[in-house]
């Protein structure tokens, strides 16, 4: 089995790859992992997986993660900034207002671009090993 070290950075803590065993039983795997079917006893390898499709799911992921993350910590330095400076008030207004306007607007759209994005993911079939 592949340890998570010889594995290349880009696909390390990737989304999780969804197998289904022919006897129905599912599981959610990272890459590299193996599985043994509790009911069939087959074995699945997630190493059949080619490494530049995963990676190339993996940036999809990462670049669509971004932008939440970024808008939160935006808003945190304000409110951290405004409460240093007395404006506590005016810290819960940014916050109510900002959190208002990506809900109403930045969600959605931000939403409906992964959405587009994800829809050309690719899809492996994997043979019991």
């Amino acid at each position: 089995m592949t340890s998570e070290a010889d594995l290349p950075r880009s696909i390390r803590r990737g989304p999780p790859i969804t197998l289904r065993c022919e006897c129905g039983e599912r599981q959610e795997l990272r890459y590299g992992e193996l599985w043994t079917c509790q009911t069939c006893g087959r074995s699945w390898s997630t190493l059949h997986i080619p490494v530049a499709e995963y990676d190339q799911l993996r940036r999809t992921e990462l670049r669509y993660r971004r932008l939440p993350v970024a808008v939160a910590a935006v808003v945190m330095a304000l409110l951290i900034v405004l409460i240093l400076a007395g404006r506590t008030f005016a810290g819960i207004v940014l916050v109510a207002v900002v959190a208002t306007a990506w809900t109403v607007y930045g969600r959605p759209r931000w939403t409906r671009r992964y959405l587009r994005a994800s829809q050309n993911r690719p899809s492996w079939t994997i043979g019991p090993e």
